[in-house]
């Protein structure tokens, strides 16, 4: 008998978790056919352990009650060699948070992470407010494109801090029709991009952009974007007053 695989297979629980996060491989085998294995030395493999192997990990997944957990479910999908197959299987048990750690994942399998994105994106409605908030600070580019459409001011605020989002996101936003005021103002309000003169222009023409709003980021905008707001047919009557008087205003200064 290999030395190794039969120390264990018959060492006790107390050993094992002594030994299993830095065990070579031969004795995770034989650990995984000791009587006294259970659920939470599994989890001390998958998440210390640098030996383990896919096939390793497959083995594991065929036992219902180490399976059972929600942590070793959580730690199979999360581990770069557990097989996609048995991943693809596990990951519609996972919370949002988890999904969103496996959606952010940079080395499992693509598939898996968009399969963690769409599910992310089905749940999202089910989310409280507090969750998609945080939610929206860590969301990836796959998940992004769900939440820009909530009407909630706070999560969209939340969302404007998340480094992934770009300009093209917040113009999607800003040019919606029905788009709530409260979120209109939280995009003009951003430090980020709140200075990008296509979104300034974009909710400038919403009609939901509240007026001091309009009117304040009409001054930031060229002598051309004021005249094309002027002649444009969807324009508040407001804002196409506002931009002749300034356009007139800087053709003939005092």
């Amino acid at each position: 008998m290999d030395a190794p695989f039969d120390a264990g297979r018959t060492a006790s629980a107390q050993i094992l978790a002594l030994e299993l996060d830095r065990a070579p491989l031969p004795y995770l085998e034989g650990a995984l056919v000791n009587p006294v294995m259970q659920a939470g030395l599994v989890l001390l493999i998958l998440q210390k352990n640098r030996s383990i192997t896919g096939p390793l990990i497959a083995r594991i997944g065929r036992n219902r009650a180490w399976l059972k957990p929600y942590e070793v479910k959580t730690a199979m999908v999360l581990h770069p060699r557990t097989p996609r197959v048995l991943a693809m299987g596990l990951v519609q048990f996972l919370w949002w948070r988890d999904l969103a750690r496996v959606a952010d994942h940079p080395g499992l399998a693509p598939p898996l992470r968009r399969a963690a994105e769409r599910l992310l994106s089905i749940r999202l409605q089910d989310l409280a407010l507090g969750e998609k908030i945080a939610l929206a600070r860590i969301a990836t580019r796959g998940v992004i494109g769900m939440l820009r459409r909530q009407n909630e001011p706070m999560v969209i605020r939340a969302l404007l801090r998340n480094p992934r989002l770009i300009e093209e996101d917040a113009l999607a936003i800003a040019v919606t029709k029905g788009t709530p005021p409260a979120v209109l103002r939280a995009l003009a309000e951003d430090a980020r991009l709140s200075l990008r003169p296509a979104l300034q222009k974009a909710l400038v023409q919403n009609p939901g952009t509240p007026p001091a709003t309009a009117l304040r980021l009409m001054q930031g905008l060229s002598t051309q974007a004021l005249e094309e707001l002027a002649r444009a047919p969807q324009v508040p009557t407001l804002v196409k007053v506002a931009a002749l008087r300034m356009v007139e205003a800087r053709s003939h200064p005092e």
